[in-house]
Parts: structure tokens; sequence; C-alpha cells
């Protein structure tokens, strides 16, 4: 059976440093001070939903193997106490993993841990004030792996020194460590923190919603093509993450999966088709992925008319092939696999 997840919410407790980035309780929308009662509230609450489903609880936004020990204890305890979750997911920084903490891990049921890696250049880590290196980084993932967690790592394109080339190779780094999972985020210019004010005083520029796209659709290509589950592109859209407050600045979309998705898309078209000769292509598509396959306002028929000037194109929706989009010239037939975006 497939495991929900439930998360609860630490905003930056015990982060030891104050990324430049980073203003976690906008982030996650919390406001209210972390505690063992509200935490039980929040686990009680969400449990309610969808009753017979079996859970994996998740700690996400504070630096969990950071937390002094008794309360990390309590909350791992606080979580094994309810039947229904099977298992437990962190989130912490690559400095604060070693073998002590993950045999206590190991103890309480902790299943899959996090990475907050952002990049793999250590230039990129400084100028974030991330406090870690990307040596850090490998021997975490290296002792993580070692232990038999499943390893999630997190990516961040975009930051104060880093370049396309600097973030894709990140993403290629992190393939040789062979992690489960993988979250990419693009630098988003929050109120209240430090780069907001490098921003208002002109000293950074964040990329533009098509330059993140671009680079994003990218990297989680590299990440599948090595079979790692990307299970999060950009972040999601909560009360204080919209175009109305707290986003100053950079490449926010509520959509921004489904854009990166619609890119990666377009691409493995083109590759496809860019060698052939026609002067018609049907594409048939499920409908769960014709949104993906057109774009926003149509952007990808736009483009594939550009690209495709001599034929005409068409496209139909099946409900035969979830996974694939077929195309279908005079002289040939192929498919385009897309079960794992």
């Amino acid at each position: 059976m497939k495991q929900r997840i439930l998360p609860i919410f630490i905003p930056q407790y015990a982060c030891p440093f104050n990324c430049i980035f980073c203003n976690q309780k906008t982030i996650s929308g919390e406001k209210e001070e972390v505690s063992l009662d509200r935490i039980k509230r929040q686990i009680e609450q969400g449990l309610k939903i969808n009753s017979d489903e079996e859970v994996e609880l998740a700690y996400y936004g504070g630096n969990f193997t950071a937390i002094d020990i008794d309360f990390q204890k309590k909350l791992l305890e606080l979580a094994n106490s309810f039947e229904r979750i099977k298992s437990i997911r962190i989130s912490t920084r690559p400095d604060c993993i070693d073998e002590e903490r993950l045999r206590l891990l190991k103890l309480y049921n902790v299943r899959t841990i996090e990475l907050g890696i952002q990049s793999m250049f250590d230039h990129v880590l400084n100028a974030s004030a991330r406090g870690h290196t990307a040596q850090h980084s490998k021997n975490a993932m290296e002792m993580i792996k070692k232990f038999g967690f499943l390893l999630g790592v997190q990516v961040m394109v975009g930051l104060p020194k880093s370049t396309s080339e600097k973030d894709i190779e990140t993403a290629k780094i992190l393939t040789s460590f062979s992690p489960d999972i993988a979250r990419i985020y693009p630098t988003l210019v929050i109120e209240g923190t430090y780069l907001a004010k490098m921003y208002q005083r002109g000293e950074y520029e964040p990329l533009s919603l098509n330059e993140a796209v671009e680079r994003c659709s990218q990297i989680k290509s590299i990440f599948i093509e090595k079979g790692v589950n990307v299970i999060r592109v950009g972040l999601q859209p909560t009360e204080e993450i919209n175009y109305n407050a707290k986003v100053l600045a950079g490449p926010f979309h509520p959509s921004f999966g489904e854009l990166v998705d619609s890119e990666i898309i377009f691409r493995k078209v083109v590759e496809r088709l860019q060698d052939q000769k026609f002067t018609k292509v049907l594409f048939i598509v499920h409908p769960k992925n014709y949104s993906k396959f057109v774009g926003q306002k149509k952007s990808n028929i736009k483009r594939f008319k550009l690209l495709f000037s001599h034929a005409e194109i068409e496209v139909l929706c099946s409900n035969e092939e979830v996974d694939k989009i077929r195309m279908i010239t005079e002289s040939n037939e192929t498919v385009v696999d897309i079960s794992r975006l």
C-alpha cells in the first residue's frame, strides 16, 4: 500500500545559520512556535483525512538532527505513538549528519532523510551563507546510504554566484551518490531575507520565469535519466507564498512544476521529430497530459508550429495510453514516454 505523507513543519528550528534566501516561517506559513502539543494536534487533524491510509510522517522545515536530543526523541516518540504512522521522514543539513545521529534515527523508525544540499560548489554555498561545504554533503550522502535510509536531495537553481552550468553540474554530481528522491527549487526573493536586501540594493538579479523553467527542466531530466524520483519542482503555493504577498521577485508560478514538465515534453518531441521529413503530424495525447503537452496558453503548440512551419499539426485526445505521447507522420510512428514525469 502506498503511504500518504503527512507534513509537519518546524520552521527554522535548530538551524545554526540564517541562509540568505531563507525565511522558513514565511515559506511554510507557520506562525505558531514549536511545541509537542501543537504538533500532536496537527498530527491528529492530519490523520482524520483518508482515515484508512497508512501514513509517513514528515518533519519538514527545520534542521531535525540538530534539535536538542531529548526534544528530538520526544518528536520521534510522538510520531511512533500513532498506529497508522508506519514510518518517519526528516529534513536536515549535511553538516548535521554523523553515525551517532543516524543510529538514533534507525531506532525510531525513520525511513527517509532529505538533505538541503542546494549546490555542490563551495563558493555558491558561501555566497548564500549556508555554513557547510560540498564535502559535508558528500560525506552525509555516503553515510545515509550506508545506513540503509532512503536519501533525498534538495537543490536550488539561480543562487548568488551560481550559473546554469554549475546548477546542472550539481545535479550530475548528486546522481553519482544514487539518491532515491529529489526536490528542485528555483531561488525566490522572499520578504524578510537577506537576499531581499541584496535584491533591493541591486546586488542580486533573480532568474526570469523562462530561465528557471529551462534550467529546472534540464536538471529534472538528469535526475529522471538516472532513476531518481523527482517529487517536487518549485515551492507549493500557500497562504503566504502567492502573487500578492511575500515573494518580492523571482520565478514564482503556482504551476511551476507543470511548466517544467511541459518544457521537458517539448524537448522530447522535438528530439524525435527534428530529423524526420513530414508534411503532417498527428499527436495522440491522454487527457491527463493534454495541458502539459500543449503548454500554458498553448505555448508548446505555437513553438511546434514555428519549428515545423512546413507541416500541418493536429492533436487528438485518447484514453488509451496515459504515459505516452504518440506521434504519427506519413512515413513513421513513434512514441515519447513520459511515465516518469
